[in-house]
């Protein structure tokens, strides 16, 4: 479960974020701490009303027990209540039916089993959580387990342990305490906080955690560290697809997981080529495709959740690299990454998109010691003319915007032209890298019909559809053509055998995706 916690500094802020991420959470965490003036039956009242299916938690941290010491604004901003009103205020929470209130193992066991007793006379079903943070470090596995026995013998239905991670292996700490708690049958919340206890919040609930906490997008965070509701969604989506487990890094015989990430994903056709080619290899695994925005995450999740390999698309190819361990030499070159390899934890990052574009063009024609008209200026543009360089071709760059087009063209050390010039060149082959033609403009071609003349060999890197206007036109004056489906094929080949070690069914794959893009013209 995904819990968001209101800590709007306002009542009428709270009253609009509860609207807002009632229909995206499952439950939401009322830190009446840091809402000023904030109406406990109102906000109840307000959360009930936007979903009836929605949890609802009450907190108040005392300003020891929290990372944000203020709240709201300082001169409206209430005074800190006493541990009697605090009591008061939980116990109000308990009569009005909130499913569970949050009280720090700080407050001891007397003020616990206080709660306990009230909730019992009330005939309540209200759930208490124990929790404890450190807002600082992460003690040894060994305090650890010292903690949650503690959290446990106060009676706790829910035991909540947050501590600070200032390194990586911190995560793992933590992630085993969950293991511990699942192993007696206790539920548990675990995660760490802080940047480098990201990690930990991408993987607690496959490890079984009760519930991670999210944020809204713009809003204030209640710890350090956290991500977006619709971050941990995408998360919580690509775990769906792979067994739960609690070790870190999975058996060879598991089923290996693979992903494409980008945005826009919906019309890829990669999960049913890669899927078709995966099964036909013998190798047990599954590919998806996610949506996803934040590369950083997107990239913990890789690591948190053992998964094998990712392709990777835009806008998302040049901000990944950040995130990597390592970097394949022309990837670094290209300043671009489709793929990633996940080898032990280490992750990879390479490109297949020149490797695919030169075997589709050699398919065709000979590169070394040719001439090579590329239309574009963008990263698959950047691809061709990295390939054929390092084929021994010659690129020349031709682009509506010059300044793009000229700047790619110093880049590689060849010449530029405008688009309006393309008529003047003369050359072995034209590549056109942009989207002009794609669907649904099928009837659209970068260039007038009587340039394809010009040339030997048509490359157009779009695949549907399956032959654009640019390839009808350049058969038509007797050319050689290659569709983009041929890059496409080759690319997710190279791909396959980066993450299997095994060669990919080419004509399989060739034969499947063409099948479907017909079937779609049709």
């Amino acid at each position: 479960m995904i819990c968001v916690s209101i800590t709007e500094a306002t009542h009428q802020e709270a009253l609009q974020a509860i609207e807002r991420c009632a229909p995206a959470a499952d439950a939401i965490e009322l830190r009446m701490d840091l809402i000023t003036g904030g109406d406990l039956p109102q906000l109840m009242a307000a959360a009930r009303h936007a979903s009836n299916l929605i949890k609802i938690i009450v907190t108040y941290r005392r300003k020891e027990e929290s990372l944000i010491p203020e709240a709201g604004d300082p001169a409206t901003r209430k005074i800190e209540m006493t541990k009697t009103a605090k009591m008061k205020l939980l116990k109000q929470a308990v009569g009005l039916g909130a499913d569970f209130i949050d009280i720090e193992l700080a407050a001891g066991e007397r003020a616990i089993s206080q709660l306990q007793s009230f909730r019992r006379k009330q005939k309540s079903l209200t759930r208490i959580i124990v929790s404890w943070h450190d807002t600082s470090k992460t003690p040894s596995p060994a305090k650890l387990k010292e903690i949650f026995l503690a959290c446990v013998k106060t009676g706790a239905d829910l035991v909540k342990i947050v501590p600070y991670a200032r390194k990586m292996s911190d995560n793992l700490k933590v992630l085993s305490l969950i293991a511990y708690a699942k192993a007696q049958n206790r539920d548990i919340i675990a995660m760490c906080m802080g940047d480098e206890g990201k990690i930990s919040r991408v993987t607690a609930s496959q490890w079984g955690s009760y519930l991670g906490f999210a944020v809204l997008p713009g809003g204030k965070q209640s710890a350090p560290g956290q991500l977006t509701v619709q971050v941990m969604k995408q998360i919580e989506q690509l775990m769906k697809g792979s067994s739960h487990t609690t070790r870190p890094v999975p058996a060879i015989s598991d089923a290996l997981t693979f992903v494409l990430l980008g945005n826009p994903v919906r019309h890829s056709m990669s999960p049913l080529m890669h899927n078709t080619a995966l099964a036909a290899m013998q190798v047990e695994g599954h590919y998806s495709a996610f949506c996803v925005s934040d590369a950083g995450a997107a990239i913990a999740g890789i690591r948190g959740m053992n998964i094998r390999g990712a392709s990777v698309t835009i806008p998302l190819k040049t901000e990944v690299m950040e995130y990597l361990d390592e970097i394949d030499a022309d990837a670094l070159a290209l300043g671009a990454v489709n793929t990633i390899v996940n080898d032990a934890g280490i992750l990879t990052g390479y490109n297949t998109d020149w490797l695919g574009l030169m075997q589709a063009l050699k398919n065709k024609i000979s590169i070394s010691g040719k001439t090579f008209v590329i239309i574009g200026a963008g990263g698959t543009a950047r691809a061709a003319a990295y390939g054929i360089k390092k084929e021994g071709g010659r690129p020349i760059i031709v682009n509506r915007t010059q300044e793009k087009g000229k700047a790619l063209a110093v880049r590689f050390d060849c010449p530029f032209y405008p688009l309006a010039d393309i008529g003047k060149i003369q050359a072995d082959a034209l590549i056109n890298t942009t989207s002009v033609g794609m669907y649904p403009q099928i009837h659209q071609s970068p260039v007038d019909a009587a340039i394809p003349a010009n040339y030997q060999v048509v490359v157009d890197v779009i695949y549907n559809p399956l032959k654009t206007k640019l390839l009808r036109d350049a058969e038509a004056k007797g050319c050689k053509i290659v569709s983009g489906l041929e890059m496409f094929i080759c690319q997710g080949a190279g791909q396959l055998k980066l993450w299997t070690g095994r060669e990919a069914p080419l004509a399989l794959m060739k034969k499947t995706v063409r099948e479907r893009l017909e079937n779609l013209e049709s």
